[in-house]
């Protein structure tokens, strides 16, 4: 809850800025309302300046070593929402129950009802086609019942959980064509918090898929995608201008884009970073201590150029030798298969910490280790939440009858994706200790400072120019 108080005495000054004043009430919601009914004027309450420049946030500017580091906004200066189809039946772990709704969809009775529609999308309207330039797609309403279904692509829909999506304009309300535009077998998408405290676990998490608006924790997601690239061509960097360079001449080396990610990586996608930062994570402003020790800067390189490989199931960031989509084997196996009769599809799993053994209805996985099962990305339990959205009944809101549509069974592909899913946490946990060990040794160090580097040009906040046209001029 905020309470913003605004007062004006004299004539206005449309030349400055007014003065803010902040003040926090803490505790539990009965001592949070015991405290308020004791305020009777302004002088009861613990005010703190903010400061007065004419974009700066409405909260009082940080103190300590931590906020004089640049702020990764301003580093990777192009931030985007991810994409949101405002209705939850285009998503999902299996094709085929895809294809098995869009049938459903071009049959059902009330259509309109089936496919959920808002003030953004309806079935009687054209829009212009995701990818392909000047071109509509016929409104889903004058499809036949045998309409073959649009294409379906990867998608990053939570931290850790790729599942798939129809790549179509007429189903999502904001498919982010700017995202769409940018992508390409390069292109790497980092999301975190950027809107609100972070809690425990990585900084950040990365995907190779576009991403979805609550990709990193199921909330909160609002311009929380920071791409690596602005355009398909990979020959505009996401990355402040100049910054390369500088850090090349003091590191006596030539730096890629992708030297520079990896480095933000390994130092931020860590649960002891935002442990150590937690206070300083309150102001929603995530800083990267940039270290100015060339070998250091290295070695957290090389870690975070491992775990972006890792966290992009092997898409990205491939080792030497190593093929595409290649995910290290761990130790987790499968013990008992899960059947794969309709009769037998889990609903429900259990974790046996005893036995470090994973129940997937009658399926069992194991040894699976507490602390990747627990794994945690700010109040998100990546494998809870993985198996949640696999479970019979499926989790998460429901838009229309479409959604009631499931797999009916579990397949042997739900079980590979599963031990995939618990080798990248195994290895990601695996290398928290010498991440730590390293981020200690950066942050007692020399590092770069804010007004050390060079200052963000207004363009390079904004999407890159295009001349094609923008996905939402609908065309009723």
């Amino acid at each position: 809850m905020a309470i913003a108080i605004a007062v004006r005495s004299g004539k206005p000054k449309t030349d400055k800025p007014a003065k803010l004043h902040y003040g926090r009430i803490e505790g539990t919601r009965k001592a949070k309302l015991a405290t308020l009914d004791a305020i009777t004027d302004f002088t009861k309450v613990k005010w703190k300046a903010c400061p007065e420049e004419w974009q700066a946030p409405f909260r009082p500017a940080g103190k300590g070593k931590y906020f004089v580091w640049p702020l990764l906004t301003d580093l990777m200066p192009w931030q985007h929402s991810g994409a949101q189809f405002k209705r939850a039946w285009p998503i999902c772990h299996d094709r085929e129950t895809l294809k098995a709704r869009w049938r459903n969809l071009l049959n059902a009775k009330d259509k309109a009802g089936a496919f959920k529609e808002t003030r953004d999308r309806k079935i009687k309207s054209k829009y212009l086609r995701l990818i392909e330039k000047n071109k509509t797609e016929k409104p889903i309403d004058q499809l036949k019942g045998d309409a073959l279904p649009p294409n379906t692509v990867r998608y990053a829909y939570r931290s850790f959980d790729r599942q798939w999506i129809f790549a179509d304009s007429r189903l999502g309300d904001f498919l982010r064509p700017d995202l769409w535009r940018a992508h390409s077998e390069r292109q790497v998408y980092l999301t975190s918090l950027l809107n609100h405290p972070l809690g425990q676990g990585p900084a950040l998490t990365v995907s190779e898929n576009i991403p979805d608006l609550h990709h990193f924790r199921g909330s909160f997601g609002a311009k929380a995608a920071i791409l690596l690239y602005r355009t398909a061509d990979a020959k505009e960097a996401n990355i402040l201008p100049g910054l390369l360079e500088r850090l090349g001449k003091a590191y006596k080396s030539k730096l890629t884009p992708e030297d520079f990610l990896a480095y933000v990586y390994g130092v931020l996608a860590q649960p002891d970073f935002t442990a150590r930062y937690q206070k300083e994570l309150e102001t929603r402003e995530l800083r990267v201590p940039i270290t100015k020790d060339a070998a250091l800067f290295e070695k957290v390189r090389k870690v975070g150029a491992r775990l972006l490989w890792l966290n992009t199931y092997g898409e990205r960031f491939l080792p030497k030798g190593k093929k595409r989509g290649h995910v290290p084997h761990g130790k987790a196996k499968c013990t008992k298969a899960v059947p794969g009769k309709p009769n037998d599809y889990p609903e429900s799993f259990e974790y046996n910490d005893a036995t470090q053994t994973l129940h997937v209805g009658k399926g069992e996985f194991a040894p699976v280790a507490q602390n990747v099962f627990e794994f945690e990305v700010s109040g998100l339990k990546v494998v809870k939440s993985w198996l949640k959205y696999r479970m019979k009944k499926g989790a998460g809101k429901k838009s229309s009858p479409l959604d009631d549509i499931r797999p009916e069974r579990w397949t042997g592909q739900f079980t590979t994706e599963l031990l995939e899913l618990l080798w990248v946490l195994e290895e990601t946990v695996a290398g928290y200790p010498e991440q730590k060990k390293l981020l200690e040794k950066v942050v007692s160090g020399p590092c770069f400072q804010a007004d050390e580097l060079p200052a963000v040009p207004d363009h390079m906040r904004k999407p890159p120019k295009t001349e094609e046209p923008s996905l939402f001029d609908g065309i009723d």
